[in-house]
């Protein structure tokens, strides 16, 4: 019998599997669904995302996220044996109160992006209640090595039974999607791109591009929208929605994919990350802030240069290299589809979500006779 997996996350994951099923966007926004159920040994459910908005306006009265889905699992208890929450704590908030208390007793498997709660609270009160509140959970996979061993040594956590249930698994994109859009050519003149809203520095960028004379677009959202009076006539900022496959076709014809960060030290995650599954996939040689938590360091796997937070004559030098060396450029690009096909890609984090699904089976006795 095969273990049930309902799966639940900050955004629709029905709107990201109907895009997966037309074909408009990769398997990896459906977060190991399509591969897991490939390989024939867990049933992932998608639970329905929101079916009663005044439970999530009341949970955000009281600082619990998504309210209507937790109350809405306790009555479905019987249809899942394990919830599995990409986005943890935005998600499980509620539930895992209730674990505490013995009140819900299915097991939850997470994945962590960012530093967990409170974990680099200068108080030790804090951590030690971020320490219970992580370990109550029954699958723990950091998408970042880095940020898994600062969790270990900053919570202390070393008991071999704590550590059997955490691992590290590098979310990576679909190994089929892209290749239906990228043609592999890498366009010598043109634009360079940058996309995105979680933690940009785009301030910077737009200070780098007003040294240099090469066009830059920006696609942002109106909250990340940078606070710039001033633009540049060769800077174009688009802060309207716009669907994912159509900003591929603007990934597809740039010369890089551009990638600035600026968040506080304390939060240091995996921030970029998802920028960098469209540079591999699309095999683009890529500008990043250094952001020592990702796994993949581009510029020692060869695919692209990465500049200190704020570095504003750093982004100037790195366009003029990528503008002008055209070789380099190129070699970069081919790298990068070298890493996305050996590295990062959905295959191997399915790998380690099908591992973390079956240690949770064996624990809990889910399937056994």
């Amino acid at each position: 019998m095969k273990p049930r997996l309902m799966l639940v996350n900050n955004y629709s994951m029905e709107n990201a599997y109907d895009l997966w099923k037309k074909g408009t966007s990769g398997s990896h926004h459906v977060w190991g669904k399509v591969e897991l159920e490939r390989r024939g040994s867990v049933a992932v459910s998608i639970f329905t995302h929101e079916k009663y908005p005044i439970l999530n306006k009341l949970g955000n009265f009281i600082g619990v996220k998504h309210l209507d889905q937790q109350v809405r699992l306790l009555a479905h208890a019987a249809d899942y044996d394990i919830l599995y929450a990409p986005y943890s704590l935005s998600n499980t908030k509620f539930l895992i109160l209730l674990k505490f208390l013995g009140l819900y007793r299915k097991p939850i498997l997470i994945t962590v992006h960012q530093p967990f709660l409170g974990m680099n609270s200068p108080y030790s009160l804090v951590r030690w209640v971020t320490k219970k509140i992580l370990l109550r959970y029954d699958g723990i996979l950091f998408l970042s090595e880095k940020l898994m061993e600062n969790t270990l040594r900053t919570l202390k956590i070393s008991d071999p039974e704590n550590l059997k249930k955490i691992d590290a698994a590098q979310w990576g994109p679909d190994t089929e999607f892209y290749g239906k859009i990228n043609n592999h050519e890498q366009p010598q003149t043109g634009y360079f791109i940058s996309a995105g809203h979680t933690a940009r520095d785009y301030e910077t960028l737009i200070e780098a591009f007003r040294k240099l004379d090469y066009p830059l677009k920006i696609f942002c959202t109106p909250k990340s929208l940078p606070n710039t009076a001033d633009i540049p006539p060769n800077v174009s900022i688009n802060s309207e929605f716009i669907p994912y496959f159509e900003l591929l076709n603007y990934y597809k014809d740039s010369r890089a994919i551009l990638i600035p960060l600026k968040y506080p030290e304390r939060l240091e995650g995996c921030q970029g990350m998802t920028s960098l599954q469209d540079v591999v996939a699309l095999g683009k040689p890529t500008i990043i802030t250094k952001n020592p938590s990702i796994n993949l360091d581009a510029e020692k796997e060869g695919f692209g240069i990465t500049v200190d937070k704020g570095d504003v004559d750093g982004w100037v030098a790195a366009v003029n290299i990528l503008a002008k060396d055209t070789e380099i450029s190129q070699k970069m690009g081919k790298q990068a589809l070298r890493v996305y096909g050996e590295k990062f890609n959905s295959e191997l984090f399915a790998d380690k979500l099908e591992k973390a699904v079956m240690r949770i089976c064996d624990t809990y006795k889910i399937g056994w006779k």
